[in-house]
């Protein structure tokens, strides 16, 4: 079994576009990988992670239908408790609040429920104020400090953002075109990041700004589907699916160099999805095709 899947890896590996080489950072150094829950049942093509302020570590086992919640404190892992939500089948992408509550899309219903800290569904977001809000098909998003909802709208093509009520503040257009929008970040300051990965570069709207910009050039030559953002001390932390890696930008969108690459070994990456910085510094990888979530430290 385990030859013929590494046989298989490697024939896919060949079929990707190639990226070429680039400065590396060496900014992550591997610490751990998660491939079992406390009972001992494996991942299967887990697509989520979030961090929490209290060291919550969340997974979604998206090939098994369910949540895993972890801890992860002074660089050790513990806790692998199975949630099953009969509303979240599908669970993708995952957030966790500044109470510890979960946040997690489902991709089957297009819905985002809310898991309390007792692993009991809490209700769905209803967003009040949007125009068609009977409408919002999410395929990304993401939570300020202050539980405020960046939503990724892909049907009509938008970023919204509500508060944790779901209220609606804004509503933002996404520049039309050759593009494909994918994800959606939010900095300390209020300004919103949106991932294009047809057009592979950041588009970046300021605090109170009606449309979205270009945030620096195009990564065409650095990355090959980036599908997920996320940032941490002045860094972003850009995923590339199919490239299978992350490219580390600047906060104005200059790259760094790239971080990862393919392979089924500990510390390389086949089709990574979510990634998420907790507060000591590390980095954590839904490393989808390999069926599990890989820990990394960053270098200080």
């Amino acid at each position: 079994m385990t030859t013929l899947r590494n046989c298989t890896a490697v024939l896919a590996f060949l079929a990707l576009a190639a990226i070429p080489s680039a400065a590396r950072p060496s900014g992550l150094k591997h610490e751990a990988s998660i491939y079992i829950d406390e009972k001992e049942e494996a991942l299967r093509l887990p697509e989520g992670v979030a961090c929490g302020d209290k060291g919550a570590i969340v997974v979604a086992d998206t090939g098994n239908g369910r949540l895993l919640t972890f801890a992860w404190r002074d660089g050790k892992l513990t806790g692998g408790t199975a949630v099953r939500l009969a509303e979240a089948t599908h669970p993708v992408r995952v957030q966790v609040d500044s109470k510890g509550n979960v946040l997690v899309l489902d991709r089957r219903s297009r819905r985002i429920v809310r898991v309390d800290t007792a692993g009991r569904f809490a209700g769905a977001v209803e967003w009040r104020g949007a125009t068609g809000a009977s409408g919002i098909a999410p395929i990304a998003f993401k939570l300020d400090a202050a539980d405020n909802l960046y939503v990724l709208d892909v049907v009509a093509r938008r970023v919204i953002v509500s508060d944790a009520g779901g209220k609606v503040s804004r509503d933002l257009p996404l520049p039309r075109g050759e593009t494909e929008f994918t994800d959606v970040w939010v900095d300390s300051a209020g300004r919103i990041l949106a991932v294009d990965s047809v057009g592979s570069r950041l588009w970046a709207a300021e605090a109170g700004s009606k449309e979205f910009k270009p945030l620096g050039g195009s990564l065409k030559d650095r990355v090959s589907f980036p599908v997920y953002l996320t940032g941490a001390e002045g860094k972003l932390y850009l995923v590339d699916q199919n490239g299978n890696g992350i490219a580390v930008l600047t906060g104005d969108g200059g790259f760094l160099g790239r971080e990862l690459d393919m392979g089924w070994l500990d510390g390389k990456v086949y089709y990574p999805a979510q990634v998420c910085v907790n507060a000591e510094g590390y980095l954590f990888v839904a490393d989808r095709a390999n069926n599990r979530v890989q820990v990394f430290s960053l270098s200080r």
